[in-house]
């Protein structure tokens, strides 16, 4: 079934749910609302309405499934107010990761029928888009950050299945930094499938989307290997740094300077990545050690990808102007900052002298 005709679909079983259960409001989400639909997708749509009873159901029409979910206005309204909160938010604690992709979904739909409710909320959450933004990209960094820590645990294993396993938790890492990256390019969907769709239409033309590609198909390696997996694990810092401080801060991600490790000496400790508490940006590793890391910290560190001490120097300080939280960044800051990653062995090879 072609696109606009399940796009059509959508709206006419939306528009007649609408009706016939007395919803002030209906929208079709998901992959068909924002261009990343197939032939063979389902459908959602939502039903919104004050005091309506929340309920999921499933229907089909014209041979498509229908995911049918009715919601209170009042749901809505609360859930809007979490995701366009300040974040990291200490005060208020983590809106569930359910919340936030139910937010996009409302923030990308497509609406049908209206009364006024939700245009006031998708004004609420255009208005204050870096929140909802910050929230995508950490949950996605959490979830890298779990399948990361199964490659530490399994990859120096003999076992050659543990190598399986580790190999099935590679490649979710990949597609969660893919997501990431995704996010801090505005591309905010959730689906994990259509990550390749959302690269190839967002991610800058510096991405290097080939890399990325072989990284997700290459196969579990033999063991014996002292470098097995080190690779993958090191894209996914870069992925996830990038996120993590350009599309952070809402600086376009062409701006990134190094996707591909340049074999130098200077780089990030293996298998660490960025991810964001509730209270603040941290880097954690292996055995769950973790580093608070302020915004100019985590720049520097993830500029660290094999080169040189000057040119991460350079290149910190000319992302400085850039965004107000690394202003200071000068390059005699940049190395001061670099010998304090080295201090707490978040960054090997750089022989720093005092």
């Amino acid at each position: 079934m072609a696109g606009a005709h399940l796009s059509a679909l959508g709206r006419e079983v939306a528009t007649r749910l609408a009706t016939a259960e007395g919803a002030d409001a209906a929208f079709v989400a998901g992959g068909t609302a924002v261009g990343l639909g197939s032939g063979s997708s389902d459908l959602d749509v939502y039903l919104a309405g004050p005091g309506m009873r929340e309920s999921r159901r499933q229907l089909f029409a014209d041979g498509v499934r229908v995911d049918v979910q009715t919601l209170a206005t009042e749901r809505l309204d609360d859930l809007v107010d979490g995701v366009v909160a300040d974040y990291p938010a200490p005060a208020r604690g983590r809106v569930p990761d359910a919340d936030v992709a139910l937010a996009v979904r409302l923030l990308t739909a497509d609406v049908v029928t209206d009364t006024g409710g939700l245009a006031a909320l998708r004004e609420r959450l255009a208005s204050r888009p870096l929140p909802l933004r910050r929230r995508v990209i950490s949950g996605w960094a959490r979830t890298a950050y779990s399948a990361v820590e199964d490659v530490a645990g399994l990859r120096g294993s003999t076992d050659r299945l543990d190598l399986d396993a580790a190999s099935t938790a590679g490649h979710r890492a990949l597609l969660a930094a893919g997501k990431a990256v995704a996010a801090a390019c505005g591309d905010l969907h959730h689906g994990e499938k259509w990550v390749w769709h959302q690269l190839a239409r967002s991610a800058p033309a510096s991405f290097p989307l080939a890399r990325y590609r072989r990284l997700v198909h290459h196969a579990a390696p033999e063991p014996g290997d002292p470098d097995l997996f080190a690779d993958l694990a090191s894209f996914v810092q870069t992925c996830l740094v990038a996120a993590m401080t350009l599309g952070w801060w809402d600086v376009p991600l062409h701006h990134w300077p190094g996707w591909v490790d340049e074999g130098g000496p200077l780089r990030r400790a293996a298998f660490f990545v960025p991810c964001a508490s509730d209270a603040a940006t941290v880097i954690v590793g292996p055995g769950a050690r973790l580093f608070r890391a302020p915004p100019e910290a985590l720049l520097v560190w993830g500029l660290c990808n094999g080169a040189p001490v000057d040119r991460v120097a350079g290149r910190a300080a000319a992302l400085g102007p850039l965004a107000e939280p690394w202003s200071g960044v000068t390059g005699t800051r940049c190395r001061a900052v670099l010998r304090e990653l080295e201090d707490a062995a978040l960054i090997i090879g750089a022989h720093l002298e005092d």
